[in-house]
C-alpha cells in the first residue's frame, strides 16, 4: 500500500508532524531504509519485534520497516511496566525491541525473565540513563538506516503475519491478537465507509500506535490518496486550533474526548470548523444532538474489537434508535446467541459473535494459546464476551461487558492484572477489581481488598504502591479494605454485588484525599 503510493504520488505530502511535512516517497523510502537495517542485524522473516515508542514519524519507520521485512510488529503500551510487560514480552517471544529511551528503566527491571529478547534499539532523548544494564546488543535507532531507500522485495502475502497486538487480558494473562496485512487493511476499508472517506479529507490522529484505532486512521488515508495530522498525544487545547489550522475533516475519539471537548468553555464560533465527521467509541448520548449542533458537525460510533474489527455502526443520516451502536457491517454476520449457541429472539439479552464474509478479515487465533482461539472460535463463530441484544428492525445494542474488563480513558482495563499486582503485596491476601460509574462517562477502578491477618495497610500506602507496580491508567482511584469478599456457592467472587455498592462510606477517594496519577507519577493536588 506505501509503495504503491509512492509510484502513484510521490510528493504528496502525506503525513505532518509537528511542523515537520512527510511525502508518500519520502516515508516509503525511510521505511525501506530502516528494513535494510533491521535486516542486517539479522531480523528474519516471521520473527516478532517488541515496540515501546510515542507516536511519530519513527514509529510509522519501524512499523513498515518490519511490514517489509516479513517480520511481525509486537506494539506495546508505553504505560506498561512489570509484570504485564515481561508476560507480553515473554510470551510473543520478541527476539528485538524498539524502545523510547524514557522506557528503558521498565524494560531493563524485565528483560532478564524474557530469554528471547537479545536485542535493544534505542530512540535517544534528552537525559536517557545509559548505564542501565540490558541482556544483550544495543544501538541507537538514528543509526539503523541504511541503503539508499529501495523497496527490501522480500515476499509478503496478504495471509503473512503482521502484528501481535495484546488485549487487555480479562479473565487471565493478555492474549496476543494475531493481525494478517489484510486483517490490518480491513480495519481501514470498514472504517472508511463508516466515515466515507475521500482523498480530499483531512485525518487527525491523536491515537497510540498501540491501539488498532491509531494504525487504521494512518492506514485510511493511505488507501484514500488522504493526509493525515499526527500528534503524540491528545490535548482538549490543542485540538481545535489544529483542526481550523490544518482543514481537519475527520477524527476518531474515544473514551471520553467529546464530554472533553463538551466541557470547554462556549465560543460563538464553535462551530465555525472544518470538521465533518467525529467517529467516537462511545458517542456522548447525553449530550449528543447539543454537541453536533454546537460543534456543525456528525457523529457516528460501531461496536468491534481487536479480534474481529468493526463488524456494527450507525450511518450518518439513518433514523438510529437511541443506544443502538447501530447495523450491521456489510462485510461480516453478527448474531445475539445464548450460552448454548442458540440465536436469541428481538429483545433478548445474550452474546455478541461475529463470522467474516471475507478470508483473513478476522484474527488469525490468539498467539501462543491454542486452547483460547478454540474457546473464542466455538460453534465456527468468534465469541466476543461482550453482552447485547437486537431488536427486530436489525439495529443492536451494546449492554456490559461480559468479561471482567473496566473501561477507563479509552483503555480496556484487565481487572485480572489489577488483582494479580495487588495479590502480590505481602500484606494482601485476596482482592477484586471492579469497574464504578466516572463522572465523565466510563469508569473508574475500584479495588476491594482482603488484609492477611494482623497486616496493617493504609490506602495511601497501598496507593503509592500501585503506582510503582502497575502502568498509571490502572491504578485504582478507589481502595475499600474488607474482612472478606462476597461469593457464590462455587467459592466464585461475586463482582457483580462489588459493582452495585459503588462508592460507600467506607470507601477511600484518592483524589478527594489530594492524590492524582499521570504518567509521571504520584502527584499532590495542591
Amino acid at each position: 500500500l506505501l509503495e504503491d503510493r509512492a509510484r502513484l504520488q510521490p510528493d504528496f505530502p502525506f503525513l505532518h508532524f509537528e511542523g515537520q511535512e512527510f511525502s508518500h516517497a519520502e516515508m516509503n523510502r525511510r521505511a525501506n531504509r530502516m528494513a535494510a537495517g533491521l535486516i542486517a542485524l539479522g531480523l528474519e522473516p516471521g520473527a516478532r519485534v517488541a515496540v515501546m515508542m510515542k507516536s511519530a514519524p519513527e514509529y510509522i519507520d519501524v512499523w513498515f520497516a518490519i511490514a517489509k521485512a516479513g517480520a511481525v510488529e509486537v506494539p506495546l503500551n508505553i504505560a506498561y511496566k512489570g509484570e504485564i510487560l515481561a508476560h507480553m514480552l515473554d510470551n510473543s517471544g520478541a527476539a528485538m525491541m524498539v524502545l523510547d529511551a524514557e522506557f528503558l528503566p521498565a524494560a531493563a527491571l524485565v528483560a532478564a525473565r524474557c530469554p528471547a529478547l537479545q536485542c535493544f534499539i534505542v530512540r535517544h532523548e534528552n537525559g536517557e540513563d545509559s548505564s542501565l544494564a540490558l541482556p544483550g546488543a544495543r544501538h541507537d535507532l538514528a543509526q539503523i538506516p541504511q541503503g539508499a531507500g529501495e523497496n527490501p522485495g522480500r515476499e509478503i502475502s496478504p495471509e503473512t503475519l503482521a502484528c501481535i497486538m495484546f488485549t487487555s487480558g480479562t479473565t487471565g494473562p493478555s492474549k496476543g491478537v494475531m493481525l494478517t496485512h489484510k486483517f490490518e487493511i480491513s480495519f481501514a476499508v470498514i472504517y472508511n465507509d463508516i466515515v466515507s472517506l475521500t482523498a480530499a479529507d483531512v485525518s487527525y490522529n491523536m491515537l497510540p500506535f498501540f491501539h488498532i484505532a491509531g494504525k487504521f486512521i494512518l492506514l485510511s488515508a493511505l488507501l484514500t490518496g488522504g493526509r493525515t495530522i499526527l500528534r503524540e498525544r491528545f490535548s482538549v487545547s490543542q485540538f481545535w486550533p489544529d483542526v481550523r489550522r490544518h482543514g481537519v475533516r475527520v477524527t476518531v475519539a474515544v473514551g471520553g474526548m467529546c464530554h472533553m471537548l463538551y466541557a470547554e468553555k462556549r465560543r460563538p464560533d464553535d462551530a465555525d470548523n472544518p470538521l465533518r465527521m467525529i467517529y467516537a467509541v462511545p458517542r456522548p448520548h447525553d449530550v449528543e444532538e447539543e454537541f453536533k449542533s454546537r460543534f456543525g458537525l456528525e457523529l457516528t460510533e460501531g461496536y468491534g474489537s481487536t479480534e474481529a474489527n468493526i463488524v456494527i455502526y450507525t450511518r450518518p443520516g439513518e433514523d438510529t434508535p437511541k443506544g443502538s451502536c447501530g447495523r450491521v457491517a456489510p462485510e461480516y454476520e453478527v448474531k445475539i446467541v445464548d450460552e448454548t449457541g442458540r440465536e436469541c429472539a428481538p429483545g433478548e439479552a445474550g452474546e455478541f459473535v461475529v463470522r467474516p464474509k471475507h478470508a483473513n478479515t478476522l484474527m488469525s487465533g490468539y498467539y501462543g494459546m491454542a486452547e483460547k482461539s478454540l474457546e473464542a472460535f466455538r460453534h465456527l463463530w468468534f465469541h466476543s464476551g461482550d453482552e447485547g441484544m437486537r431488536d427486530a428492525a436489525g439495529y443492536f445494542y451494546f449492554l456490559d461487558r461480559m468479561k471482567d474488563a473496566i473501561r477507563r480513558h479509552g483503555e480496556n482495563i484487565s481487572s485480572f492484572e489489577v488483582e494479580r499486582i495487588l495479590n502480590m503485596h505481602d500484606d494482601v491476601a485476596e482482592s477484586a477489581a471492579v469497574g464504578v460509574p466516572a463522572e465523565a462517562g466510563e469508569e473508574d477502578v475500584k479495588a476491594v481488598v482482603v488484609l492477611n491477618s494482623g497486616a496493617q495497610l493504609s490506602a495511601p500506602a497501598l496507593l503509592d504502591y500501585c503506582v510503582g507496580a502497575m502502568p498509571y491508567f490502572m491504578v485504582p482511584r478507589y481502595i475499600e479494605f474488607k474482612p472478606d469478599l462476597p461469593r457464590t456457592p462455587t467459592q466464585k467472587v461475586r463482582k457483580i454485588e462489588l459493582r452495585a455498592e459503588g462508592v460507600t462510606l467506607a470507601t477511600w477517594d484518592r483524589e478527594q484525599a489530594g492524590y492524582r496519577v499521570t504518567r509521571r507519577g504520584l502527584e499532590k493536588i495542591t
